[in-house]
């Protein structure tokens, strides 16, 4: 189906719930058959147990209908998120970690370029100001529900922290923020146009399941879609 439109995911959890002592909950069912429950011997203190500050989180994901293709950085034209991205949740500052736990600042062209394909970065970081080292590099290579006090620390300084998270073709993004996000980024969508993607909008709560996850597989040529779904 060539002329089979590109589609854009975006999942949020406003606000979320940081739970450390569970497996990480990504809305990408795809993948759950194979998290498991912390290790044997693993305590978490109880001040993480207590810490119930809010967390807002985000996670877009993508198909390349035509070319039979899974991920956001697939789709045809990354104009469909990366404007929007560096529109409404940017800052000023830029950070990433390398696999080797490096930390490097980039410039604004450079995030870009990683939003579209985050090779050898862990941890993507925007902020007002630079941020210290050792708290990016406290959270970077690890699933966030396993660093859950160490996330929280670096949404301290940070505005947002992404999580690049592998597809079946390419990458997804995941996102955390101390403030909300969604209003924000469903406007930036609304402001750049992407004729040659359709993009929706659905609370994470709903989509827990890998039918619903995948809803553009099989839903977008039937009846109307559900109430939750909005496109944008």
């Amino acid at each position: 189906m060539p002329n089979r439109p590109d589609v854009l995911k975006y999942f949020h959890e406003e606000p979320a719930l940081l739970e450390p002592v569970t497996p990480d909950a990504n809305p990408d069912a795809r993948r759950r058959a194979d998290r498991s429950d912390l290790p044997e011997g693993v305590s978490v203190p109880l001040e993480d147990l207590l810490d119930t500050r809010d967390v807002y989180r985000g996670y877009l994901a993508g198909t390349h209908h035509a070319g039979d293709a899974v991920g956001l950085t697939t789709l045809r034209a990354d104009a469909a998120y990366v404007p929007p991205v560096m529109t409404a949740l940017g800052r000023s500052w830029w950070g990433r970690c390398t696999p080797q736990n490096t930390v490097e600042a980039l410039r604004s062209e450079q995030a870009r370029d990683l939003l579209r394909s985050p090779a050898r970065t862990t941890l993507l970081v925007t902020a007002d100001a630079p941020v210290d080292t050792e708290r990016i590099t406290a959270v970077a290579g690890r699933a966030p529900r396993r660093v859950a006090a160490a996330l929280r620390t670096l949404l301290d300084e940070a505005h947002v922290v992404f999580f690049p998270e592998p597809a079946h073709d390419g990458h997804d993004w995941g996102f955390f923020s101390a403030s909300p996000l969604r209003d924000r980024l469903v406007d930036a969508f609304r402001a750049h146009p992407a004729p040659e993607t359709r993009r929706f909008v659905l609370p994470y709560q709903k989509a827990r399941s890998e039918s619903k996850f995948y809803f553009d597989e099989w839903q977008l040529t039937a009846s109307p879609l559900p109430d939750y779904i909005e496109e944008v």
